[in-house]
């Protein structure tokens, strides 16, 4: 983890492992905004489909062969 960015490091797991990564850092990111790293496509598409369902704001790098999944912290209401 950086400096206020939570980090998940996903490579080389195959669905559902990131997602179930992801769903357990949340409550534990406290609201920061994550970096989830994964190496499989298939992986990067669940994620993205599992931040639309969840309302929050996300962007996916392709970096190498590697698929950085960039999401928003979330905004005090």
């Amino acid at each position: 983890m950086n400096d206020g960015e939570w980090r998940i490091n996903a490579k080389g797991l195959s669905n559902p492992g990131p997602r179930l990564m992801v769903e357990n850092a949340l409550a534990q990111a406290g609201g920061r905004p994550l970096r989830v790293i994964v190496s499989e496509a298939a992986a990067a598409e669940d994620l993205k489909a599992y931040f639309k369902k969840l309302g929050r704001v996300y962007e996916i790098d392709e970096i190498g062969e590697e698929f950085h999944i960039l999401v928003a912290a979330l905004k005090d209401s």
